[in-house]
C-alpha cells in the first residue's frame, strides 16, 4: 500500500469482475472494517453520509448494499452490454448492485477473500457477476437510492446520472460541477430533521 493508491495482484488486461475479486481479497487481507465499499470515480460521494449509512444497526450480519436494478439481458453480440453467457441468464438479470457504488459488509467479504477464484462463475460484468455470487450466498441485498442520485439532494450519499453520462461525458468535469453548488458539497451530514430524530 502507497497512501493513496492500493495495487492489486491482477493482470492489467484482467476482466473487471477479476479485477474487483482481486481487490475485496487483498482489502480483506490488508484492513479490519465493517464493509468494503467499491466506488467509480464517475461519481460526486459524500464519504460523510456513506459512513451513516453503513453505521447502521442491521440483524443481518451478511449484507449487500447499493442501487439494485434489475434488466433484460442482451444476447445480440453486436449491442451494448452483450453478455457472451447469456443463455444461463434467461431474458431478464436478477437484481443485483449497480457497478458505480456497492458496500459488501466484512462477512461477505470475508467469504469471497476465501473463495477459490475458479469455483466462482465470472459473468462479463462486474455488477452481474457480483450480484449472481450474492444470490448464490444468500445475502441481504439492501437497496438505497441516495446511492444512486441522479441530482444532489441533502440526502445524497452518490449522485451520477446514468442515462446523462452513458458514454459522452467528462465525468471530472461533472464531479467538479456538482462540489461547486452548495447543495452539494457545503449541505450537512444529515439533513436536521433527520439529526433530530
Amino acid at each position: 500500500m502507497y497512501h493513496d493508491f492500493l495495487f492489486i495482484d491482477a493482470e492489467e488486461d484482467s476482466k473487471p469482475p477479476q479485477k474487483m475479486l482481486a481487490f475485496f481479497k487483498a482489502a480483506y487481507d490488508m484492513f479490519d472494517a465493517d464493509f468494503y465499499v467499491k466506488a467509480d470515480d464517475a461519481i460526486y460521494l459524500r464519504p460523510d453520509r456513506l459512513a451513516a449509512l453503513l453505521a447502521k444497526d442491521r440483524p443481518h450480519h451478511q449484507t449487500y448494499i447499493g442501487c439494485m436494478k434489475k434488466g433484460p439481458v442482451v444476447n445480440d453480440p453486436n449491442m451494448k452490454w452483450y453478455e457472451s453467457s447469456w443463455e444461463l441468464l434467461g431474458n431478464e438479470y436478477f437484481s443485483h448492485a449497480s457497478g458505480l457504488l456497492y458496500a459488501l459488509s466484512s462477512e461477505v467479504v470475508g467469504s469471497l477473500a476465501s473463495a477459490n477464484n475458479d469455483s466462482l462463475r465470472m459473468f462479463d460484468y462486474e455488477d452481474v457477476t457480483l450480484g449472481s455470487w450474492m444470490l448464490a450466498m444468500n445475502v441481504k441485498h439492501e437497496d438505497n437510492r441516495a446511492m444512486c442520485d441522479p441530482h444532489c439532494t441533502p440526502t445524497s450519499i452518490a449522485v451520477w446520472d446514468s442515462k446523462k453520462c452513458s458514454s459522452s461525458c467528462n465525468p471530472a468535469e461533472i464531479v467538479k460541477e456538482l462540489h461547486n453548488t452548495t447543495v452539494c458539497s457545503k449541505s450537512p451530514t444529515l439533513p436536521p430533521e433527520v439529526e433530530d430524530e
